[in-house]
């Protein structure tokens, strides 16, 4: 090497390669870009003061072409005969901490560095990140079919992506009875469902007798004041009724009616204890038992809808065990089987009931009696397309079972007796206790005299 010294260092590009006999430096054909070491450049410069050791130019900067012909190691500067094939640096700005990337193209004596300019490079990050932003929303926004409905009233796709699109907790991201739209008398799909807010009994005894009487399936629900006793009477205690049909909601407020009024006109008492007329909603004995106690009509035709919505979601599953009279919320009903969720906003559904009602209360208490009807006829066209159709629940008041269809076992011994297609499980079967959590399975269920209005 060039010195006893420098023989005994780690030997770098920068030193070249010095022939025994000779003193002419050759330097290896190598791209510099990739082989140099700014911290080994660091240590031969301070470690060694030959004019043989030329300095290496930065991997960034452009270097100086090199001269023809060989020169003395004194007056070698920097040159450097390098083919770079593609080769690419990773530049990191200091400042902006933004990566850039480099391309050198192939040359002989001069090396040619392009840099893209910052702003490109913002621009493409710009976009990644709206790229990145947008895939959520693109995922948000994939069209999704309403589920169906055998009823003329349903909601329009259009009205229906709105709400799924819409913030999760905002007002119009939740299912409510205003958007159905329904066959006007000119035959467009335009109609609202109408609901008749009704604060005397003569107003209650039209709207029942012209609307709802001939109705074989209409929602039920009430309302009443949070704080009510049973020494309350009954204007707080049943401060509301509600019925829906597909096209029409009735809000009878009871608590509202004249003083000498009759707190139920005939026609509403006809279709309460009418048996033919079935009355859906979710925790309707509570409901049936607080009208009995206070108002002192003995509702008939109870169908407790989470009865229904059991016997259709675990028939599918075969998940017979599932099937029972545990009751489950409207709002977990709605949501899975209408296919938005339902607002039960605490401070809406404690307020108070005896007052004119407010715009809230209107939307909460017709949405509540509407879900129940739009509930039953899904649910029931959904139980009517099974394999093994199972019958309807029977009536509430009536403390049976859930009757269901359990299919044949496929595998038949032989002597056994064949089954038919369809096998409807005996009631005797059932465990009454099992299904109403008696510890007495001859005793009946006592009816719940402080329920919680769904």
């Amino acid at each position: 090497m060039a010195s006893r010294k420098s023989a005994h260092q780690v030997w770098h590009v920068s030193r070249g390669i010095v022939f025994s006999g000779g003193t002419t430096v050759v330097y290896p054909r190598l791209p510099p870009a990739r082989y140099y070491s700014p911290a080994a450049a660091a240590a031969v410069s301070e470690g060694s003061s030959s004019p043989s050791v030329p300095t290496m130019p930065p991997p960034h900067s452009v270097p100086a072409a090199a001269s023809s012909g060989h020169e003395s190691p004194a007056t070698v500067k920097s040159e450097v005969v390098a083919t770079l094939l593609e080769a690419r640096t990773t530049v990191t700005a200091s400042a902006s901490s933004t990566t850039v990337t480099a391309s050198c193209s192939t040359a002989t004596t001069t090396t040619s560095t392009t840099v893209l300019v910052k702003d490109a490079v913002a621009k493409d990050e710009k976009s990644a990140a709206e790229n990145a932003a947008d895939k959520p929303a693109q995922e948000k926004t994939t069209p999704v079919v309403p589920p169906y409905t055998p009823l003329d009233f349903k909601i329009p796709d259009k009205a229906f992506q709105a709400a799924r699109n819409a913030a999760p907790g905002t007002p119009q991201s939740y299912w409510n009875y205003s958007l159905y739209r329904g066959p006007s008398e000119s035959g467009a799909l335009d109609a609202k469902v109408k609901v008749h807010y009704c604060t005397s009994s003569r107003t209650t005894e039209r709207v029942v007798k012209e609307h709802f009487l001939h109705e074989k399936v209409v929602g039920f629900d009430l309302e009443w004041m949070a704080n009510a006793t049973k020494y309350s009477g009954p204007r707080r205690n049943v401060s509301l009724i509600q019925l829906a049909s597909p096209s029409r909601i009735g809000l009878f407020h009871v608590s509202a009616f004249p003083r000498n009024d009759t707190l139920v006109p005939p026609s509403l008492r006809k279709l309460l204890e009418d048996s033919e007329i079935t009355k859906v909603g979710c925790w309707i004995k509570g409901d049936c038992t607080r009208v009995a106690n206070y108002l002192d009509v003995r509702v008939r035709g109870q169908l407790e809808i989470s009865h229904l919505y059991k016997l259709v979601k675990y028939s599918k599953t075969g998940e017979y065990g599932q099937i029972n009279k545990k009751l489950v919320r409207l709002a977990t009903q709605v949501e899975e089987c209408l296919g938005l969720p339902l607002s039960k906003e605490v401070d809406v559904r404690l307020s108070d009931w005896s007052k004119p009602l407010s715009m809230a209360q209107i939307l909460y208490s017709s949405s509540d009696a509407y879900a129940s009807v739009q509930l039953y006829h899904v649910l029931n066209h959904r139980r009517q397309q099974l394999e093994h159709v199972p019958p309807l629940p029977h009536h509430a008041e009536l403390d049976l079972p859930i009757p269901f269809v359990v299919p044949p076992s496929p595998k038949k011994t032989e002597g056994a007796a064949k089954l038919p297609p369809k096998e409807l499980i005996n009631n005797n079967e059932i465990n009454p206790a099992a299904e109403t959590g008696l510890t007495n399975p001859t005793d009946s269920a006592p009816p719940p005299t402080n329920v919680t209005p769904t």
